[in-house]
């Protein structure tokens, strides 16, 4: 099959923009020329020198124009690129450093996290330690304690002589016993009972963490009421207390005690301490006066 006959691509297409710019002004300069001397009666064909120069003229400085402004045009689209290039590398330095801080951002935000993450757990392990701090201190008695329990009095007979009134080493036994039924604290006469602390006695005078306490001695159990009573009497050092108190003459009463707050003891003044092993732990139960 035969090819089709190329058409010609028009004139517009083909020459460059600033001659075809040119040329059509020129034409249409020509054109509006020649259409006012017709319609003043004048062939344009009857132009002296005088016309022609004048005409050159104006081509040339038509001329010159076109140039100038063809030159500006080039100019300006120089500016234009590099201003377009500038801004197209501040654009990318930018987002460089958006990058940049962006990762950076990233790893503060991991590093808040990871802190917070070893604040909370800090503040678990102090939370923890303060609880255990506050049960040690109740059941060692230098933190207030509060719970259900027994009341047991503990009276010196009527009339009795000074040499067969209750003594420190009576009042001792009983609270080794309460320890032994079970008890979690024990208070007498509003005093706490630690193993810092022991019963004394100066003279006739009872001494309870160094503090004088006196007959009627108030005896405040936090523990179990139901089985309290029952274990002081099946334990050993409770049955040695009831043949104490009944060969003596004690009056000895426990009641139910209800709901009671056990004060905190006086926290002691340590002038020395050590760390005990199995070979110097003191054998003498909580309480016991050594007499």
């Amino acid at each position: 099959m035969a090819d089709a006959p190329t058409t010609p691509l028009p004139e517009h297409v083909t020459q460059p923009l600033l001659s075809l710019i040119t040329q059509r002004s020129l034409d249409a300069d020509y054109e509006h020329v020649a259409a006012r001397k017709l319609a003043a009666g004048t062939s344009t064909e009857s132009r002296g020198p005088a016309s022609r120069r004048t005409a050159a003229a104006v081509l040339l400085v038509f001329g010159a124009l076109v140039t100038v402004a063809a030159v500006q045009t080039s100019k300006n689209a120089n500016v234009s690129d590099a201003n377009r290039a500038s801004l197209v590398d501040q654009i990318n330095v930018r987002k460089q450093a958006v990058s940049d801080l962006q990762q950076k951002l990233s790893s503060e935000q991991a590093q808040v996290l990871a802190l917070q993450r070893s604040v909370t757990g800090q503040q678990t392990r102090t939370r923890a330690s303060e609880a255990r701090a506050a049960r040690i201190a109740e059941g060692a008695g230098f933190g207030p304690v509060r719970g259900p329990g027994i009341r047991a009095i503990v009276a010196n007979p009527p009339d009795v002589a000074p040499n067969e009134a209750v003594r420190d080493s009576d009042l001792a036994l009983l609270a080794n016993a309460l320890w032994a039924s079970g008890a979690d604290a024990i208070a007498v006469n509003g005093e706490r009972v630690t193993g810092a602390g022991a019963f004394r006695n100066v003279g006739y005078q009872v001494l309870l963490n160094s503090r004088p306490i006196n007959p009627p001695y108030q005896f405040q159990v936090i523990g179990n009421p139901d089985t309290l009573p029952a274990h002081l009497l099946s334990t050993s050092a409770g049955a040695r207390w009831y043949a104490l108190k009944d060969s003596l003459g004690f009056r000895f009463e426990v009641t139910d005690g209800g709901t009671m707050t056990l004060p905190a003891a006086a926290t002691p003044t340590l002038r020395s301490a050590r760390v005990a092993t199995n070979d110097h732990l003191d054998t003498r139960t909580q309480g016991d006066s050594g007499s």
